[in-house]
Formats: structure tokens, C-alpha cells, sequence
């Protein structure tokens, strides 16, 4: 993290704005996985006047790295002095406006919450990019029960290098096909499932490993489930 040689000043405003900033309200409804999160202007409205009247203001700064997004955020005081985050890179599921566009507001919206420790709660929109729940981390519905479903397997091998096996190459398949059909786009589903820290990113199916197929699979049958489907 990168600062003014004094952040004095800053630290005293920013310290009252978070004694006065209250619980972010959630105003956008995600279609997919049926939950409710604070969209970027929701937080914008909230917590610019508290900001304000403490002299303090934010910018962010989105850029291009190859085919990555990469944002940073600075918290400005009215004395001078600033404290600028570290990077935040995402990928964009497909190299076009609307997705790179979802990539950017999705990076604001949790770099700002996280620069001013802000309360949105726990459930996020998922629609650009999410995580699997992780103690301390955000998560949607469908991603919190995967988590629970699979923390008993957590110590289990993780296949190490291996290759997907064909059967379940097959499974993941299937079961991406059947969460489509109950009104989630296959390129929202494969976002999500890059953004989980338990498989992380890849090109293809085809290259996951055995442990992140398994993770992969458990996942999405938890979001069919969580959408009322009865995936086996």
C-alpha cells in the first residue's frame, strides 16, 4: 500500500466517517441465485456525504494489463494526504464492453468496500465474479452451501497435477448444462467459478485437476440445488 509520508490527518477523518457510516442497504436483486446485494451506486450515495463533511474523498483508477482488469483505489483528505491501494486484478469473462465494463464496476465496488471497511453483508450479485465461502469472506447462497458441503472433504487429496478424469469432465458438464437450463448463463457459471479461490482460473474444462474437478462439481450441484433444481 502506497501513502503520504503523514496520513495524521486522514486517519483522525477516516476514523469518524467509520463511527458514522451505518450498514450499507441492498437495493439490486441477483436473478440467478436469488439473493440481494448493494450495487455500486447504492454505496456511492451512502457514504459520499459522510465522506464529505470529514474531507475526505475517493478515486479509482481502472487500467488494462493484458487480459486483466486492474484497479486501484485512493482515499484522499482535504490536507493533502492520501493512502492509495494495492491492485486489484480481475478477468473479464469475454474481451467485450459489456463484460469488461461488469469486470470494472465489480472491482469498485468491493475495493471500495474493503478501503472504508464498509458493512454490505454477505450476500454479492455473483454477477461478474464471486467467492466461495471462506471464514471472513463474502458469498452468495449457492456458493455458502457449497462451502459447507465440502469443508469435510477440504483435507482430502487434491489430485495434485492429475488431469480431470473423463467421468468427471462428463459430470461437470452435465451439471452446467442443467444449471442453465434453470436460468443461469454459462458464461455467469464459469466466472464463478474461476473467482472461487478453491479452483482458480483456467481455459478449458478440460485442464482442471482431479481436486479442483471435484471442488468445481460440488459447486455448481450446490447452485442447482440452491435454485431448486434436483441435480444428483
Amino acid at each position: 500500500m502506497n501513502k503520504s509520508e503523514s496520513i495524521k490527518e486522514l486517519a483522525s477523518a477516516l476514523a469518524k466517517f467509520n463511527g458514522e457510516v451505518s450498514r450499507i442497504a441492498k437495493d439490486a436483486n441477483n436473478p440467478f441465485f436469488k439473493n440481494k446485494y448493494a450495487t455500486l451506486d447504492q454505496i456511492i450515495d451512502e457514504v459520499r456525504p459522510n465522506l464529505t463533511s470529514h474531507g475526505l474523498s475517493i478515486i479509482q483508477i481502472p487500467c488494462g494489463e493484458g487480459d486483466l482488469i486492474t484497479l486501484k483505489t485512493v482515499l484522499m483528505h482535504e490536507s493533502g494526504e492520501w493512502i492509495e491501494s494495492e491492485p486489484l486484478s480481475m478477468k473479464p469473462v469475454k474481451n467485450d464492453p459489456q463484460s469488461i465494463g461488469s469486470a470494472i464496476t465489480y472491482a469498485r465496488r468491493y475495493s471500495l468496500s474493503a478501503f472504508l471497511s464498509l458493512n454490505t453483508g454477505e450476500d454479492d450479485d455473483g454477477n461478474a465474479a464471486t467467492h466461495a465461502k471462506q471464514p471472513n469472506r463474502s458469498s452468495n447462497q449457492g456458493v455458502n452451501h457449497s462451502s459447507n458441503q465440502s469443508k469435510s472433504q477440504t483435507s482430502n487429496a487434491s489430485g495434485g497435477s492429475q488431469k480431470i478424469s473423463d467421468q468427471q469432465l462428463k459430470a461437470l458438464q452435465a451439471s452446467i448444462s442443467e444449471l442453465e437450463k434453470l436460468g443461469a448463463p454459462r458464461d455467469q457459471i464459469i466466472s464463478l467459478l474461476k473467482q472461487n479461490p478453491d479452483i482458480g482460473d483456467f481455459e478449458s474444462t478440460k485442464e482442471l485437476t482431479i481436486g479442483k474437478a471435484s471442488k468445481a462439481i460440488e459447486q455448481v450441484k450446490a447452485w442447482i440445488k440452491a435454485r431448486g433444481g434436483t441435480s444428483q
